[in-house]
């Protein structure tokens, strides 16, 4: 029981050779020990702060948020830039478990979103879209990969128009195994993953080959960003050491410049089950939630620091290995959450429990917070599959909208395919009260238009700011 309510975050940032540990407990009363240690560099000094206290959780709230204030605002070109998330509270915690009692209020996709554009990909022997598998967007290029397809396919932004292949199959230089996951950075250089390979391979827009850039510590299918030189990614995987590795902010030599990472104790014969990192971008700002610490981190080139605690409270899964034998009640009984959406009113997240699907939404002005709990159409053994989502008052497209499937920092994605194109045009054709009657119809037209055998339509949404 300890275990399971002790949180550890460890930030090591291997440049200075630096450790920083922040422990604490969801208890007020066991904190034992909180120390942190920040850097900054001004004039080439090196100031360090060490923190020791036996007090309530609420000094030590402040105690954080003191400290990753500090250290945000140390930091140069991120912080500076983003004066908004500065003058945000430090840290703030969110005991969304305490009361799961069903709001009743309309959970609309309109309290988040503003707007929506469709794309629809031109289809082409050579950019023929089996499924999607991987898809990113920048200001030009839509960049995707497709199962069974050999390479990345690239797309004009406006047109939909395809443009060429990216990558290709072998196992000479360069070449892929099988191509996964994809990212673009600037309109110049996309970033392809293959399977069975630790790396990512970097090729220019135009297609050619420029380097694989190694991952570490051993990453097969990373979810990535990208700031200037640096990779970004979100390994989420406990091995059988114990570690669990959040973010790494590595260069394209493999060098990790900085890492969050989270030792559970015990001891394990194999590796750990865990829940993968959520990720999601505010204000130009990469954000991660460990499910190792329930934190929510801010990541920049230059430091990693905390900006929400989620606990999930008496829901939490018990840590063990793979090797220990589980029933159904491991995964039904514990929340596992889903995906996160941020403007600057709300931080809107879904979660698995009971075999049920619930949302919350964190109001960042009052704290208030509500909740939506949602039956599932298809439910498993272990999780709630197609549950009714979120009310699309958007465009009426309501086909079990539960998540956020990101294409770029602030738009994701639905997919319109020859598979599901009736369902979705009833659904679209039945829905009221949309806030954009002529996307709708825009949208109808797209779907008459598509022949069996067509690329997919792509519905992205715009976040608010």
């Amino acid at each position: 029981e300890p275990y399971r309510r002790q949180r550890q975050m460890c930030i090591r940032d291997r440049s200075e050779n630096r450790l920083t540990n922040l422990s604490f407990c969801t208890e007020m009363e066991i904190i034992v020990q909180f120390e942190y240690v920040f850097h900054f560099t001004q004039n080439d000094n090196i100031s360090l702060i060490n923190i020791n206290m036996k007090k309530y959780l609420f000094f030590l709230i402040i105690a954080i948020a003191f400290c990753s204030s500090c250290q945000h605002k140390a930091n140069n070109k991120e912080a500076v830039a983003n004066d908004t998330i500065v003058e945000e509270p430090a840290f703030r915690v969110i005991n969304f478990t305490e009361d799961l009692t069903d709001c009743g209020k309309p959970l609309v996709l309109s309290d988040i979103v503003d707007n929506v554009e469709y794309l629809k990909l031109e289809t082409t022997e050579k950019g023929f879209i089996a499924g999607i598998l991987g898809v990113k967007m920048s200001d030009k290029y839509v960049i995707l990969t497709s199962f069974m397809v050999d390479h990345a396919l690239l797309f004009d932004r406006v047109t939909g128009k395809f443009i060429r292949t990216i990558g290709k199959v072998g196992q000479g230089p360069g070449e892929l195994l099988s191509p996964c996951y994809v990212g673009i950075q600037n309109d110049s250089i996309v970033y392809i993953s293959s399977t069975y390979t630790y790396a990512l391979f970097a090729h220019k827009i135009t297609g050619e080959f420029i380097k694989k850039i190694p991952l570490e510590p051993n990453v097969q299918y990373p979810t990535m960003n990208f700031v200037d030189d640096y990779i970004i990614h979100y390994p989420g995987n406990a091995n059988i050491t114990g570690l669990y590795a959040n973010v790494y902010v590595q260069d394209w030599d493999g060098n990790v410049i900085q890492e969050s990472v989270h030792q559970f104790p015990g001891k394990f014969t194999e590796n750990l089950w865990v829940n993968l990192p959520i990720v999601w971008t505010y204000k130009g700002i990469h954000n991660v939630f460990s499910c190792a610490t329930d934190t929510v981190y801010a990541v920049t080139k230059d430091s990693i620091y905390p900006r929400y605690y989620i606990p999930e409270g008496k829901y939490k899964r018990e840590i063990c290995d793979r090797h220990t034998k589980v029933n159904w009640d491991f995964f039904t009984d514990a929340i596992q959450l889903g995906s996160i959406a941020e403007t600057k009113d709300f931080l809107l997240f879904s979660f698995d429990l009971h075999q049920k699907y619930w949302f919350c939404r964190y109001n960042k002005h009052n704290s208030e917070i509500d909740i939506w709990k949602q039956d599932s159409t298809e439910p498993t053994k272990a999780f709630a599959k197609k549950p009714v989502g979120i009310t699309n008052d958007i465009d009426g497209y309501n086909l079990s909208l539960s998540g956020f499937r990101y294409i770029d920092d602030r738009h994701f994605v639905r997919f319109v395919t020859p598979d599901n194109a009736d369902e979705i045009k009833k659904i679209v054709t039945e829905s009221t009260n949309v806030k954009f009657p002529e996307k709708r119809q825009q949208l109808l037209e797209l779907i008459d238009s598509m022949g069996p055998d067509d690329n997919p339509i792509l519905a992205i949404y715009k976040l608010k700011d």
